[in-house]
């Protein structure tokens, strides 16, 4: 076992990292080294176009080729990120934004809570760094399920109601909307875990309005919580628009305990066996045969139990709801 598996509160800090994989997508396996021969982090992409931003602010273009010919000049002789942070020196905001960066790019809860600290420091408003400080330090689940509620809320006012009328829908595809939902997202998981399903639902609700897309996978959490609760309009709703997701084990093993619930058992038989061609592994963990794990791997490989143990943790709500369900699928051998 490593000492952060030992330690509670390094602990801490890589349900964070897990949390910061979600964010920003739901994550296969990487592929080999050979074929990722550069060092990549989650966060890196959103960090490099930050940093482009930067470089063209208040730039007016005609074409794509214009934007590429004007980084092509601007960053002849050195990095981009360089480049940028010479220009953003004396702007504190731009500054505690990438401390928080680092504090989420780091392995260490010390250096973590210090680059948060001196982020906070130079900008207060800084919502990656607020979210990751309340995330990790020492307190009751109470006090961190009020604080995060806080960060949310300062988040929504710094942005304005007329910028989520504005830009609603595509949230995701804006950079200065990501620590909100990031903060988001890391509140919704904080209901959930207190058992304040209905409030829980809301919040995933309310990110998959804000981004249809939805890059950090709320989809699949959302199904669970709708599970736990015999809403199965919403389950439906939420598979007719996310149809490409059939084949995602969470979505297979959760048609399961839909149609289960439904009281379409010959339906729910048919959907068990498409679900076991999607990924068997689930099943122990649906039938309550193997425990549900206490942290999600950070990469998942389709099929494989690398992704059976992120559905578990989505799904396990509803299956420890619903022990007639569990009874049902052990005796479908």
């Amino acid at each position: 076992m490593s000492r952060a598996r030992r330690d509670p509160r390094q602990a801490k800090l890589r349900r964070d990292r897990i949390r910061r994989l979600k964010a920003v997508g739901r994550e296969p396996e990487p592929p080999p080294p050979e074929e990722f021969p550069y060092p990549q982090h989650p966060l890196a992409s959103e960090r490099s176009m930050r940093e482009i931003h930067a470089l063209l602010e208040g730039q007016q273009f005609d074409n794509i080729d214009q934007v590429n010919a004007r980084l092509q000049e601007l960053t002849l002789g050195g990095r981009i990120s360089d480049i940028a942070g010479a220009w953003k020196r004396d702007d504190p905001k731009w500054r505690a934004q990438q401390l928080a960066y680092d504090a989420l790019e780091t392995d260490s809860l010390e250096e973590a809570l210090r680059l948060c600290n001196e982020a906070v420091q130079l900008d207060p408003d800084c919502i990656d760094a607020q979210r990751l400080m309340v995330s990790v330090a020492p307190m009751s689940p109470e006090k961190r399920l009020f604080l995060m509620r806080d960060v949310v809320a300062r988040a929504e006012r710094i942005l304005g109601e007329r910028f989520f009328e504005e830009n609603a829908g595509h949230f995701w595809g804006i950079i200065e909307t990501r620590p909100y939902m990031r903060a988001k997202q890391h509140l919704g998981e904080l209901l959930a875990e207190a058992g304040d399903i209905e409030a829980a639902i809301a919040v995933f609700e309310r990110m998959l309005e804000l981004n249809t897309n939805d890059n950090q996978g709320m989809r699949y959490p959302l199904l669970g919580l709708y599970l736990t609760v015999s809403r199965l309009e919403g389950v439906r709703d939420v598979m007719s628009r996310y149809q490409e997701e059939k084949v995602m084990g969470s979505f297979a093993w959760a048609r399961v305990l839909e149609r289960w619930l439904a009281g379409e058992l010959d339906e729910a038989q048919a959907a068990l066996a498409q679900a076991r061609k999607v990924n068997a592994f689930v099943e122990p963990y649906a039938s309550g045969a193997r425990a549900i794990p206490q942290q999600t791997p950070e990469f998942y490989r389709p099929g494989d139990d690398s992704e059976a143990q992120v559905c578990a943790c989505e799904l396990a709500p509803a299956w420890r709801r619903h022990a007639g369900f569990r009874q049902w699928l052990r005796a479908q051998k």
